[in-house]
């Protein structure tokens, strides 16, 4: 049998650098699973984020079948693509991502099947079914707990499925249908023990899932000696969260000898941060911590994630640092009730803070956050909106929070914080394990850069012709 075309499309925006740094390692995982399911001879795959007809038509991959994957920010483009691959080359199209996994009510005529969270066994099931008979007949999908699909004209979600108990099942990500630079990243778990106000991570999984250090190792060996890959960021919500497998690492490492072959970047949370924590990260070759910091006004704080005091933020920040570990911080402001006094006390935190690279965030309600309820029950964000208003950047369609600030000082403050941000990111990158990325950075900066000033002078153009 001729192997099926499965076209994996990430509904991104291209000229963003943040959303190109890395590979879609869910597409990854995805089809390795796939592989492992049914052998290596079933199925061609390619993965694509841009110059989404080309792939679609009959010069480019030509596939069978399309899966879709998009953030909530980016749902708007996935509709797009949908539409031109159901409307224009009439193929079956399956989406997945967070977004779905939290409203699969947006799954849209276009879009034949909604995945609602973890994919793997999920689209195991559903290429079985298009394997063997070409379509989804309604009496196999009504079989698949988590999905959503379509019924004469309604939508029918089904009753959700069981996350995998073992994640050891699923196999190292098929990279090699990724780009995969020197610097690259990687899952060590699944979840996250903590609840913020603005993180959707604990609606997508339920419970936090470690793999064991072993299988930690051998995806860092199988990076370095494939890939060559000098600096691997681990990508967990919460990396520094299992103390216990961290040492298992560590001596793993040692064992394998790959301590000094390969760097790492990874997430801690500031209250956890203690001299031990330190000992292991430098034991292990992890070079650099990135922390939610927040804020620097503990009432902005308390609103935004529970158990870590102000105070805490700056020690852990001073800990990592005398321990020659490079910290990364995020900020967010423009809480409901954050008042001008309240940023200005955090930028001068941030402001004296020894860090090289941070990043500042508008609050955005993402759907599944507490902040999302916060947002739907103001009449701020609906299940069936314009999701371009869900923009982690500023724009003029931005959903507003705050009930003190107006959008117009709320973008002066966010100013100030990027230059004080370009800054500290002007004297610590030299010596950042993120310098060997910086003429990819500043290329892909100047590109999104270049692409904003020519839609901001259509829209002027725009104005004065209407």
């Amino acid at each position: 049998m001729k192997p099926r075309r499965i076209l994996f499309i990430n509904a991104i925006d291209p000229f963003r650098e943040v959303e190109t740094r890395y590979p879609s390692l869910a597409f990854g995982y995805l089809i390795a699973s796939l592989k492992q399911e049914f052998g290596e001879s079933a199925f061609e795959f390619k993965v694509v984020d841009r110059k989404i007809p080309e792939e679609l038509s009959r010069k480019g991959f030509c596939p069978d079948i399309v899966c879709l994957s998009a953030v909530t920010q980016n749902f708007n483009k996935a509709k797009a693509y949908a539409k031109l691959a159901k409307e224009k080359y009439g193929l079956p199209v399956i989406v997945g991502g967070i977004h779905m996994t939290v409203i699969p009510q947006s799954l849209t005529p276009e879009m034949d099947i909604g995945v609602i969270g973890e994919g793997e066994l999920k689209l195991n099931k559903l290429m079985r079914i298009f394997q063997e008979k070409g379509t989804f007949p309604l009496e196999d999908l009504e079989r698949i707990d988590g999905i959503v699909f379509w019924k004469n004209g309604q939508k029918i979600q089904n009753k959700p499925d069981v996350e995998l108990p073992d994640v050891t099942s699923i196999p190292i990500p098929a990279r090699e249908y990724l780009t995969v630079g020197r610097h690259t990243y990687m899952f060590t778990s699944r979840g996250c023990p903590y609840r913020c106000a603005f993180c959707a991570s604990t609606h997508l999984h339920k419970i936090v899932r470690w793999h064991p250090a072993n299988r930690v190792v051998q995806e860092i060996e199988h990076l370095v000696t494939r890939y060559h890959v000098n600096l691997i960021s681990f990508s967990d919500d919460l990396f520094a969260g299992n103390r216990k497998r961290l040492k298992e690492i560590a001596a793993l490492m040692r064992e394998k000898r790959l301590v000094g072959k390969v760097r790492f970047t990874g997430n801690a949370r500031a209250n956890l941060v203690d001299q031990e924590l330190c000992d292991l990260f430098n034991e292990i070759g992890v070079v650099s911590v990135n922390m939610g910091l927040e804020s620097g006004c503990q009432k902005t704080l308390d609103f935004l994630k529970d158990g870590v005091k102000v105070e805490q933020n700056w020690n852990a920040v001073q800990l990592l640092k005398k321990n020659k570990i490079f910290t990364s911080g995020s900020f967010i402001i423009g809480s409901p009730e954050e008042t001008r006094e309240d940023v200005m006390e955090t930028f001068r935190f941030f402001k004296k803070l020894p860090l090289t690279v941070t990043d500042v965030y508008i609050l955005t309600p993402l759907p599944g956050t507490p902040v999302w309820d916060y947002a739907l029950s103001k009449g701020l964000v609906s299940e069936d909106m314009d999701w371009d208003k869900i923009n982690l950047s500023f724009s003029d369609k931005k959903v507003i929070l705050s009930e003190v600030l107006t959008a117009k000082e709320l973008k002066k403050y966010h100013k100030m914080f990027l230059r004080e941000r370009f800054l500290k990111l002007l004297i610590g990158i030299p010596k950042h394990p993120y310098f060997q990325d910086l003429p990819v950075y500043l290329w892909k900066y100047l590109k999104g850069f270049l692409r904003d000033i020519g839609m901001s002078f259509q829209k002027r153009f725009q104005r004065v012709t209407a």
